[in-house]
Parts: structure tokens; sequence; C-alpha cells
């Protein structure tokens, strides 16, 4: 007989297979409620466990009309099934496995009202409802194991169960699970890396032992989704025997200000952690606003930023603001953003760029955003690719890939998603300055290498990662023993050399 699950074996129980689960154990966390542990020291880049989802499907707040409830594909081709009206994008979706169990039970437990009015928006419903409907499938022990999991305490209005309730009678216990689903999800689902390839939503999954980990603004891990959704979780850094293995909830390079906002809305708490008490984020001024005495050149910076209500200060004239006035500015600030969009020319606004340079130093996050975004855009969108850079603008590329690295650095992320991604734009660069310079090859071989390197044992499985990275790594990497010529080939027509492989 199974022994059921409780907090002790709960690693072994979800990934039985998996000998990595044995490094860590679920016990209670300084930082609130429950973490993961290591239980033996964890080497940095090592795998510390793999996690099957529970549950997946599109992200909350999908905008898109048609996805397929089964492979989650957007196409103007999904049909509604015939019997319970769940888009499908093909025969060989309607006739899988997993929609004829779904059909089957909508078909035997919901009823449809006589709202025909409604019945044509039914298949979008039930497509973001996928996942909330897949907890009503799962077996009597799963359902147990829900139990362990925290529950978001926010009551907000459950809209799409709402509308499904407009469409179906729901059993009143359907409907009470669902709730408590809702509840759980929001404060334990992931979002699952997004392929660079094909067209699928966005989504988001359960994945249960990965659910324990507790949020650092500085985290140790990073997670690594595969094909079929498998969640990996590497070690960053290292992690001695004892130390509580965290995540980021949040984007790393979020101000103090954002990402405590944002973990108190979506996940019920204010974080306390080194990095939002120290003003400075590790000397990264993330946060910093202008002084608002015009002949100081200085920065504004909270002084306890533990405290919504704290006055800031500035670190050159020492003047004092009130945090209602930097609310306002922040608040402008975020309008300002929400309007930032590139241009198909991979360029930014000037006005607007004017007015939050009244307002913010170039390290304040929103900086960093932009010229994140750039570091990764520019050569590699469908109108022009890295070939048909400009010089200028191949070097603006290598220098923002370059001044982001230092502030993913700088904050001590270690190796991070992130960092892969930007290092893989690094070697892009340098790559394309060796290939129209072949005379620099050498001088920059080093760096190609090692930049390509990193960047694939950072990335290498990802649904997200560049498609060519394997490629590139082959042919750039350390250890090729091909002439410079056929190394850069691949530069050249990627297309034949993949045909080769």
């Amino acid at each position: 007989m199974t022994r059921p699950a409780t907090l002790e074996n709960l690693p072994l129980y979800f990934s039985s297979n998996v000998k990595s689960t044995f490094k860590v154990v679920i016990t209670n966390s300084p930082l609130g409620g429950r973490g993961l542990f290591a239980r033996e020291r964890i080497n940095k880049g090592s795998l510390i466990f793999t996690n099957e989802p529970t549950v997946y499907g599109p992200r909350a707040n999908c905008e898109v009309k048609k996805i397929c409830s089964n492979c989650f594909h957007i196409s103007d081709l999904c049909y509604p099934c015939g019997k319970c009206y769940a888009y499908v994008c093909s025969d060989i979706c309607n006739g899988s496995s997993d929609h004829i169990k779904l059909c089957s039970f909508i078909c035997n437990n919901w009823r449809l009202k006589n709202n025909w009015d409604k019945i044509e928006k039914t298949p979008l419903v039930l497509a973001r409802m996928i996942i909330y409907v897949q907890f009503l499938l799962l077996s009597e022990k799963q359902r147990d194991l829900l139990g362990l999991f925290q529950r978001s305490q926010i009551k907000d209005t459950f809209e799409e169960l709402n509308k499904l309730q407009c469409i179906y009678y729901l059993p009143e216990q359907h409907v009470e699970f669902l709730n408590i689903v809702e509840s759980i999800i929001k404060i334990n689902s992931f979002r699952i890396s997004h392929s660079l390839i094909g067209n699928k939503i966005e989504l988001r999954g359960l994945y249960p032992l990965s659910s324990f980990m507790n949020h650092s603004c500085i985290p140790n891990t990073r997670n690594v989704f595969t094909s079929n959704y498998l969640m990996t979780v590497f070690a960053t850094k290292d992690i001695e025997k004892g130390d509580e293995i965290t995540s980021c909830y949040t984007g790393l390079l979020w101000c103090s200000p954002a990402r405590r906002y944002q973990l108190y809305k979506s996940k019920n708490f204010w974080c306390f952690c080194t990095r939002c008490n120290d003003n400075t984020e590790m000397g990264t001024k993330l946060s910093a606003l202008k002084c608002f005495n015009k002949p100081c050149i200085g920065n504004l910076l909270p002084k306890n930023p533990l405290d919504l209500q704290t006055k800031w200060f500035c670190n050159s004239c020492k003047i004092f603001v009130p945090y209602t006035k930097i609310n306002m500015i922040q608040s402008v600030l975020g309008s300002l953003v929400g309007t930032l969009r590139l241009d198909d020319e991979i360029r930014l606004e000037n006005n607007i760029l004017q007015r939050l340079t009244i307002f913010i130093p170039y390290s304040n996050h929103v900086f960093v955003d932009i010229r994140l975004r750039l570091a990764i855009k520019l050569g590699f969108t469908d109108d022009v690719n890295i070939k048909e850079l400009s010089e200028s603008r191949l070097e603006l590329k290598e220098s923002l890939c370059r001044g982001t690295l230092r502030t993913v650095a700088a904050l001590g992320a270690g190796d991070a998603h992130l960092r892969g991604l930007l290092l893989y734009h690094l070697h892009a660069a340098l790559a394309e300055r060796a290939r129209r310079s072949p005379d620099q090859y050498e001088e920059l071989k080093s760096e190609i290498e090692i930049t390509i390197e990193q960047a694939y044992n950072i990335l290498q499985g990802d649904i997200s990662a560049p498609p060519d990275l394997e490629l590139r790594r082959q042919y750039l990497g350390p250890g090729c023993d091909k002439p410079q010529e056929e190394r850069f080939f691949i530069l050249d027509s990627p297309d034949k050399v993949t045909n080769t492989l």
C-alpha cells in the first residue's frame, strides 16, 4: 500500500524516478510558511530536481480568440467539438485521449443552459478554463495532495467561472472545488517558458514540488522547461547544506518598489530580503530617481526601503522628499512606460525618452529594461537579421549586452536564465564582428567560445532557448576543429548547415 503524501516524503512522492529529489527536504521556512532546503551541498550548475506538472493551461487573462483546448496552438482552424464545444484544431486533437477524457467529463457532468446567445462563446470560455477543468479530472490521490498547498487569502472575482456558469449548470460541489483550485493556482502556479518557434498560447502550470520554493529577489536557482513541460530546477550558485532553495517570482531587473508591490498583489506577502532592505539594490540603484533640486546631480533613494511611507533622500545634497511626492512621480513614470513601444526600426520615441530623463537616471530599472529589450532585439527581428545591422548598431548591441550583464552580476544572480540569454546575444554580436573582419577572429576567439559555452550550459534544454544555440556551440564553441571559414559558414547559411547535421 502506498504511503500517503506528507511534507516529509513529498519530494519522493512526486518524482520517485528522479534521484536528485533526495537533495531537498520540505520544512518550516524563516521566509514564511514552508520551504525547500538542501539536504546536502549542491554545486553551481547541478540539477536539483525535476517536476512534472499536475495540470497546465493558458495563463490568466489571455486575449486570443481561438486556442485549441488540447495542444494550445493558436489557430483560425480551431472549431468547436460537436459534443462538448471545446475548441480543437484538428481531427488528431479531437480524437486524442486527453480530449476524449475532457469531453466525456463535460458531457456527463454539466448541462448547457438555453442561453443560445452565449453558446458561441462556449469554446473560448472552456479554453481559458481548461487548467481548472483539469483539476476536476484528477484522481482521488492527486486531489488529496491539494490540501498541502498554500491558498490565496484574497477573494477576487473569479470571472471565468462566472462566465462558465452563464453557459452551463454546474454541480455545487464543482463550483466549490473550482474556487479552492483558483486560490491554490494563484499562489502556486509557475509561468512556463514560451517557445520561440510555433504559435502556442503562453502557459502556466502547477508543479507540486516547485510550489514549495519560496521567493528571493536574489534566487539561487533557475527553472528550465522542456518541450513536454517538465520543469527542471538547477542551482545558479553553490548551495550549502541547510540553505533554503529559492526562486524569483518577479522580474529579476525590476526595482524594489515594483517587485514588492507585485509580490503583495499576486502572492499576498511583502518581501523583506537583503536586496529589498538595501536602498541601492546591491549598488545598482535600480530604484533611484533624479534629485528634484535642479542644480544637484545626485540621486533620490528611500531612507528605509521596507517602509512604504518612508522619506526619500538625495545621496548628494541630502534633501528629503515625502513619499507622497515620490508616489506621484512613480505614477507618472508608470504611465509613460506604458506607452513605450519599440518601432519597426527598433527605436523608441524621443519625446517619451526625453520626458523619462527628467525624472530618472540611467541606472533606473526603466532604462535597464529598455537596454535589455534593445540588446535582445537588435539583429533578431523578422525585418533585420544580425548580418544587416550597421556597424554602429552592432557595436550598440555588444555594449548593451555587456552593460546589462554587469547589472545582473552586481545583483548576485549567478547563472540565472537572463544571464544565459545575454551571453548568447553577446556571443552573436562578437561572432558577427569576427565574420565581417576575419583578421579580428584570433583576438575575439576566446570570448566567442566562452560566451556561447556559458550560454549553452545555462539555456540548454529550455523550450525558450534560441533555436540555433546548439549549432552555434558546435561550430563556434570550444573544441571545434573546423577551419575558421567553415566555422563562420553557419552565420552565412544556417539552413544549409542544419540540413547537414
